[in-house]
């Protein structure tokens, strides 16, 4: 019987735009790749990433829109932009 491992880690790809980037480490100028537990979700990526929980942000993944409470897959590719405004 052949033997399966569960994945221990989940790695996924963040990208911040608009002011959010004020928030990337200094010296870094494009996405991140954070590695996470399984079952791990955007509110934890955020806590990962130092995004703090009273952030506005709208959040993609894989192209779609998403929400804090939204399970990460490995290799995800995640977006997180500031809400638009109005004038």
């Amino acid at each position: 019987m052949p033997h399966t491992r569960a994945t221990s880690s989940v790695a996924v790809r963040l990208t911040l735009f608009a002011d959010l980037r004020r928030l990337l480490p200094n010296g870094h100028d494009g996405p991140l790749t954070i590695t996470l537990p399984p079952g791990s979700t955007v509110a934890d990526l955020m806590a990962a990433a130092s995004v703090p929980p009273e952030e506005d942000v709208t959040i993609g993944i894989n192209g779609d829109q998403g929400a804090r409470d939204s399970v990460l897959a490995d290799g995800d590719d995640v977006v997180f932009f500031s809400p638009m405004e109005g004038g």
